[in-house]
């Protein structure tokens, strides 16, 4: 129920901080990464509305965050009866251990429009079918059932797979990924093209070599 609610948020949170990453051509678009950032917003900014749309739109994901800590705050007494939906009817996942496939479009062609009247890219809340004695909290399990369902709602030639505590620092990742899949000579025998990760917040020694700086500061920039 936490992961539905939540994202029925970020859904709503969306339809503001879409135009506005794409009218100032914000980079990354992560919200809680853009706004961490210790550097100079203004640079390269030219559009006088700028620092006042940045600042509501703060505002807006501060307000955002505080919303999810109270769903956060919330999941954490479940009702002896269970969760009961806006409906009235219960939550169908209850027993997380025992309940069928769940799909919910939340943003997409019924009414997915962003402030500015433009649609937005389709978001789809799936939770897998779960029986007791099969295992189910497996990764390569869960993107099977993703591609049945996207087989049926987009039929989508490509995935991205990302992890929960990851984020995209280029928004023309993906983009750039396909022109290896899109390779007229190469194109077919790829079928796999994963970026390698960059982590923020590790300790100052790097013990584990997590920004693998020779891969992205000797290698990628070259002679």
């Amino acid at each position: 129920m936490l992961t539905f609610d939540a994202l029925a948020e970020t859904s709503e949170f969306a339809r503001k901080w879409v135009p506005f990453v794409k009218k100032y051509d914000i980079e990354p678009r992560a919200p809680e990464f853009y706004f961490c950032q210790k550097i100079d917003y203004l640079k390269d900014k030219v559009q006088p509305s700028f620092v006042k749309d940045r600042r509501a739109m703060k505002r807006e994901y501060e307000e955002f965050k505080i919303r999810i800590n109270a769903l956060v705050s919330k999941a954490l007494k479940v009702p002896e009866e269970g969760w009961i939906m806006q409906d009235g009817t219960p939550w169908p996942g209850n027993n997380t251990r025992d309940h069928p496939g769940m799909i919910q479009v939340f943003l997409g062609h019924s009414g997915g429009l962003d402030t500015e009247g433009n649609e937005l890219p389709r978001l789809v809340y799936v939770s897998r079918e779960k029986r007791p004695g099969f295992q189910h909290h497996k990764k390569a399990g869960a993107m099977n059932a993703l591609v049945r369902v996207s087989a049926v709602l987009t039929n989508g030639q490509y995935m991205l797979n990302l992890d929960c505590d990851h984020y995209i620092n280029n928004s023309k990742a993906v983009r750039e990924a396909m022109c290896f899949l899109m390779d007229p000579n190469l194109g077919p025998q790829v079928c796999y093209v994963q970026f390698p990760q960059r982590f923020d917040g590790i300790d100052r020694n790097d013990r584990y070599a997590n920004r693998n700086t020779v891969f992205f500061d000797v290698k990628l920039e070259g002679p």
